[in-house]
Formats: C-alpha cells, structure tokens, sequence
C-alpha cells in the first residue's frame, strides 16, 4: 500500500514545483543558459517515459502537428543515413533527435495545469534581466552584445522572449501584470545584439499594438500610461538606436557594392548572396532529395569559384533557412518543415485562444521566417528548443483549456 501512496504524493509535489521548473526553462533559455536546457530535457524525458508506460496519457498529444513534426524529422534522419552520411560529427542527427524530444513535451507537461503562465512569467523576469545585462555590456565595450554568447542567437532568442513576454497569462503574479509594453522592455537588448534580422518582427508587432491602441480608443478607454511610458522609453533609446541601425544599414550596403564591383565576396551580407546564388542553382539539379547536410558547404563553395571558395567553406551552413533545408534534404523536406509550422498556425488560430495569443504564435511564425532567411534558426540547439518549447506549450495550453471546460482530468492517470 505504500508505493500509491509514494508516488501519489510525488506526484502532488510535482504540481507545484513543475509550473516553477518550467518558468525557470524558458527564462534561462532566453538567457541562454544551461539549465534552460536541462529542464527542457527533463520535461521531454518525463513525457517520453509517460508515453511508453501510460499509453492514454498521449491524448495531450495534438494528433496533427505531432504527426507532420515526426514526419519532418523522420525524413531527415532516413535521408542521411541512406546516403551513408557518418553517425560521428553528424549535426542533423543531432538536432533531429532535438525536435523529436520536443514531441513528448505536451505529455511531460502534464502535471503544469497552467503552463502557458509558466512560460510568460519565465520571459518576463527574462527581458528584464537581459535590459540590464545588455545595457552594460554596451557601455563597457561599445560593440555588439553577446553577453560571451553568438551575437546573433542572443538577438533571436530576446525577440523570441518578447513575443512571449506579451502574452495574455490567466493570473499573473502581481509583480509581472499582463501587458503589450513587456515586448519593448525587449527592444533595445534586440538593438544593441546588432541583428538585424531579429529587428524585423517588431515592424508588424508594433502595427498590431498601433491598432490595439486605435480599437482601446474608439471604445474610450485610452491607456494613457502606458503611451507614456512607451514614449520616454523610446525617447531614451533613440541615440543609440538611430547609431546601431544606420551603422548596419551602411555597413550591409557597402558590402553589396563591392561585390557588385569585384565579384569577391568579403562581409556577411555579400557572402550571403553568392551562397544563395549557388546554392539555388544545386537545388535545380537536386530538387527532391537535395545533396545531405554534410556535403552542402562544400558543394556550394566548390560551385562559387576558387575567388569565393574559401571564404564559403569557412561557413557551416548557408545562413538560409529555406534553401539550408531545400538543398540538404530536399524540396519534400522543405515542404515538411514549412507544414510544421503550418499545423501549429492553424491549430493555435481555430482554437479559442486570446487574441494576444493568436498575435504572439504568428509573430513567432515571423520571426523564424525573417530571422531564417538570414540565419540558420533550425541548426543550433538554442533556437531550437526555443522554438519547439513554445509551440509545445502553446498547444499545450489550448488542449488545457479544452479539458478544463470539459471537466476532465488534467493530470497523467486520465
């Protein structure tokens, strides 16, 4: 009589510490820290565990995104290892088995009766800590921040927090109230990364507040405060602001100048652009199955001429989203991982989600998209789980809603 006894209470103490544990996943995978990682694990581990010794327990598992997400991964993994491509050094092997672990998510989630909460309590903590830490790092150094990390990830992984920071929690603590203004908390450590491809989500989102505060108005209730608020804030900013985008933009032009002039390619933004050429060209001639994420480099530095050669093979993917996935496993590949993220646009926006939720998911849609077409978003552990972990919690928290009107069980003896 004393293991039910045990693990019903183990069970119980899991209520109140996972909601907490999965805050702390989310706030230090936007601080891109270890641990983030680790309970991302031990999230997916439990529901793996879950799944094989409680079968029913898989009815957490949103049925279509589920399938399309292991079909997308499925692929990869068959493609590459029927090329013959080797086990040790394989990168796609590994972050397949990523996206996989992230399928067992809403299962391990099962004892966290609120965990869209959990995930906006864990940004919003998140931004703040990353408005200080960037903000002086800026001054001490004066050069893009990294906070000791890739510039660049640091930028996607702080635009991705402010997507979630934004989002409507059921009973915020008192400390972190619900709001639109947590996303430009987020603004200026997305600034002084230097990104900017993580800039550009924040053009539709400051159109959808724009609107906000139009209907808010119309109704006559005008959140003045917050305008305030939002007004000084960007008043602050604005110098180093105006420095970090015209920098960019000059340093980004300049490049494509000289290519156009030297047909040598010497920046990042010019080097883009002879890899997208040869790439497409590769595709043409593979376009179902693609060439394998191991042989893709050097087959496009090989195709851009002994001037470029060298400085492409340097590079470890082709800063592509798209066309990394078209030419590493194909245009069926392709399609799978657009379909992914299809699924979960139409699941999130046929739910009855709020609608800062439903403006949140397809944010985040836009920021893989604009930031992908830069940068490899599916090719780094970090961007990976954080992309995975929302779209997890997410439908998560649609499948509690369900359960919570229908009255059934929420826990794992369903």
């Amino acid at each position: 009589m004393g293991a039910p006894v045990t693990i019903r209470r183990a069970l119980l103490l899991r209520r109140h510490i996972d909601p907490w544990l999965l805050a702390a996943g989310f706030g230090f995978l936007a601080l891109l820290q270890g641990p983030g990682k680790v309970i991302f694990l031990v999230f997916a581990a439990c529901g793996f565990y879950l799944a094989l010794a409680r079968h029913r327990t898989c009815r957490h598992l949103p049925p279509v995104y589920t399938a399309v997400l292991i079909s997308y991964c499925l692929w990869g993994v068959i493609l590459s290892l029927g090329r013959g491509e080797p086990m040790d050094g394989n990168r796609l092997l590994g972050y397949a088995a990523i996206q996989l672990a992230a399928v067992f998510l809403p299962v391990g989630l099962c004892l966290v009766r609120r965990p869209v909460d959990a995930m906006v309590l864990g940004c919003r903590v998140a931004v703040v800590v990353l408005l200080g830490a960037t903000t002086v790092e800026w001054f001490m150094t004066g050069e893009r921040v990294g906070l000791g990390r890739n510039e660049a990830i640091l930028g996607f992984v702080i635009a991705a927090a402010a997507l979630i920071a934004r989002m409507q929690a059921d009973f915020p603590p008192r400390f972190v109230p619900n709001g639109r203004w947590w996303s430009y908390v987020a603004l200026l450590p997305v600034l002084l990364t230097q990104t900017r491809a993580a800039w550009i989500v924040f053009v539709p989102l400051i159109v959808f507040d724009l609107w906000a505060v139009v209907r808010e108005r119309s109704g006559g209730r005008p959140p003045m405060a917050a305008m305030a608020v939002a007004a000084i804030a960007m008043a602050v900013a604005a110098v180093p602001i105006w420095k970090i985008v015209t920098a960019r933009v000059v340093d980004g032009m300049a490049e494509i100048a000289n290519l156009r002039e030297t047909g040598v390619a010497s920046g990042s933004m010019d080097v883009r652009l002879v890899m997208w050429n040869h790439a497409a060209e590769l595709i043409s001639e593979h376009p179902l199955l693609g060439v394998g994420p191991t042989q893709r480099m050097a087959r496009v530095a090989e195709a851009a001429g002994a001037e470029n050669a060298a400085l492409i093979g340097s590079y470890t993917h082709l800063h592509n989203l798209f066309i990394d996935e078209a030419l590493s496993s194909g245009l069926v590949g392709l399609a799978l991982m657009l379909a992914v993220f299809a699924t979960f646009l139409v699941a999130v926006f046929r739910a009855r989600s709020p609608t800062l939720t439903k403006e949140s998911s397809l944010l985040f849609v836009v920021l893989i998209v604009s930031f992908g077409a830069f940068h490899g978003v599916l090719i780094n552990e970090w961007t990976i789980i954080l992309i995975f972990g929302f779209m997890a919690v997410v439908m998560t928290g649609m499948r509690r809603r369900r359960l919570a009107e229908t009255g059934r069980r929420l826990g794992p003896a369903g």
